[in-house]
């Protein structure tokens, strides 16, 4: 396979994120002359903030035959035009809904989400049509080159968070399915993975900052180092190993949480709650979405010039709707409410612009990044930690010249530590993922974040197992939901690593077998029901020439890639058996 995919004309990465997604692609010479020479369109500058990006926002816009009206940049500014003519109602505005991937239970086929307005739709269907939209960006781009490449000469490569579970990914490629991508030419990777690659190739005037001798790309084998994705949604860390050949070992299991880009929005979102009150805030968010909207794009705008050197206030012009709702609900007008706040000293108004004291804004940053630092330092004390020398910060929050200036000054020079910030970190998962699809061995071995098994039905033992999961199979007396591990977390797992279990059927002529797969955070779970434990997804193993005798069947997990596979074969004859493993339903 890996052959395959260094072998293809075309490598082209999605990278879907919480707040920006876009899409970088390679042709097969380029890749043999230059791996960072990477193509990216440049249609998706612009916006009418003039926010400038190399990906457009995750922004998706249907009609009300739920088809694609338009993505990204045009579909925030067409979105806007219609809640100005009072006709977007009937249009269907989804935004930053990646984000429902990370809550603790997931999204599923059968999962709805809502738009800004509160329509719901289902959830695979938003995701596949904005997988879509990027494909047919590039499709269109293509023709109008004259390239002449077909569909089955791309590779494609999807990105996910490395936090993220098992059953998230499988919801990422069943989507990117239904958008019309092939699964065979389809291959996901993690987002620090990615980027981690990409750094290899970078020569150190591709930095922010020079760091003395250091030069990522020139470190010797050994070398430990943490990755640090800060993105929209999501913060997300690891530690690599640089080894002998180029080749790539995850060593501490990737971990994180929801300190992205979008939390100092939220934190935004509840000062302002603080100062004019929830009701007032969902009327206005409601109501006068244009405004809302356009409020956000003045306050992103802002994000990205704070820094810990800035004195000057923040100017945001705050809209006259905001200041008509407050009277209307409060007998207040907008500045009275920010006078009569706890925030007064910090926020004053003057004229139609609400002005923030430095100090506050990087307050709002700061509930964000205390919780980077603390987790940063959390790794950096135990195991493989201990021997890291740089740390790696990409992804598009990282960017922010505020992120840049706590973390170096938190980490930088301290105990040996290097903190190194490419000048692209912004793109780096991005071009990295093309990179990824031609060298997917690259990264040789991971190390597993979950402890995984099925549900088994052991015979029941009156003492040992509770009496409500006693149930009767074929005259014998079992036991229902008992989690059998087949492998545990932070086991290290090289590419291709199987592990091998052995099943059998549990009644006369049985034809068919179903195995559930859970994961558990727990090393040693004993029952499925335990905290901690989730489903995974149906091994369903078809039996042929069913017999009265117990038939056993050999399952093979394999594991070491971004996601698991399976296989399974009759024990004596070795036969593969059907099989389908449905992890999303």
């Amino acid at each position: 396979m890996a052959k395959r995919w260094a072998d293809a004309l075309l490598v082209v990465a999605i990278d879907f994120g919480t707040t920006y997604s876009g899409y970088a692609f390679q042709f097969k010479h380029d890749f043999a002359n230059d791996p960072t020479k990477i193509s990216a369109p440049q249609a998706w500058n612009g916006g009418k903030k003039n926010l400038m990006s190399m990906k457009t926002p995750t922004i998706l816009l249907l009609n009300e035959k739920k088809e694609i009206e338009s993505f990204g940049f045009e579909a925030e500014d067409r979105y806007s035009n219609f809640c100005m003519d009072g006709t977007n109602e009937k249009y269907y505005y989804f935004r930053r809904f990646k984000m429902k991937l990370q809550d603790e239970e997931g999204l599923k086929k059968t999962s709805m989400i809502e738009d800004e307005t509160g329509k719901k739709m289902a959830a695979i269907d938003v995701f596949s049509l904005s997988i879509r939209s990027l494909k047919n960006h590039l499709t269109q781009m293509l023709e109008k080159q004259g390239t002449g490449v077909r569909d089955t000469e791309i590779h494609w490569v999807l990105t996910v968070p490395a936090i993220w579970s098992d059953a998230a990914k499988q919801f990422m490629r069943q989507a990117a399915e239904k958008a019309g991508i092939p699964s065979n030419q389809l291959c996901i990777a993690l987002e620090p993975e990615a980027a981690s690659m990409f750094c290899q190739y970078l020569p150190v005037d591709k930095f922010c900052t020079q760091v003395g001798d250091v030069q990522f790309s020139a470190s010797p084998p050994g070398t430990k180092y943490m990755v640090v994705d800060l993105g929209g949604g999501t913060a997300d860390m690891t530690i690599h190993e640089k080894l002998q050949g180029g080749g790539l070992k995850e060593v501490c299991k990737a971990s994180g949480g929801p300190w992205g880009g979008t939390a100092v929005d939220m934190t935004f979102l509840q000062l302002l709650v603080s100062i004019v009150s929830g009701p007032v805030m969902h009327k206005f968010m409601k109501t006068q979405v244009y405004d809302y909207l356009d409020l956000f794009r003045e306050f992103e705008s802002a994000k990205r010039n704070l820094s810990l050197e800035t004195k000057d206030k923040i100017n945001l012009k705050f809209p006259a709707s905001l200041n008509e709702i407050c009277r209307e609900m409060t007998g207040n007008d907008f500045k009275t409410c920010v006078t009569e706040s706890v925030h007064s000293s910090n926020v004053t108004i003057m004229s139609d612009k609400m002005r923030i004291n430095p100090d506050l804004m990087r307050s709002l940053f700061r509930k964000v990044t205390d919780n980077i630092i603390r987790h940063v330092k959390s790794m950096l004390s135990q195991g493989a930690g201990k021997e890291v020398t740089l740390i790696l910060m990409v992804g598009g929050f990282s960017e922010s010249p505020f992120v840049q200036d706590v973390m170096r000054g938190e980490f930088h020079n301290k105990n040996g530590l290097k903190v190194i910030i490419p000048k692209e970190a912004g793109i780096s998962v991005m071009n990295g993922a093309v990179i990824f699809g031609r060298n997917p061995e690259t990264i040789q071995s991971r190390v597993l974040r979950y402890t995984y098994g099925v549900e088994i039905l052991p015979n029941f033992e009156e003492g040992k197992h509770p009496e409500s999961k006693k149930v009767i199979v074929s005259g014998i007396a079992r036991c229902v939901g008992v989690f059998s591990p087949f492998i545990t977390m932070d086991t290290e797992v090289e590419r291709g690593h199987k592990v091998i279990q052995v099943y059998n059927t549990t009644s006369e002529y049985q034809r068919e077998a179903n195995l559930a797969v859970y994961t558990s955070k727990e090393k040693e779970p004993k029952f499925i029901t335990d905290p901690g434990c989730q489903f995974l997804g149906d091994l369903n193993i078809i039996i042929p020439n069913p017999t009265k005798q117990r038939r056993n069947f050999v399952a093979a997990f394999i594991f070491g890639e971004t996601e698991i596979s399976v296989l399974v074969l009759e024990e004596d004859s070795e036969i593969p058996f059907v099989t389908a493993f449905k992890m999303i339903e």
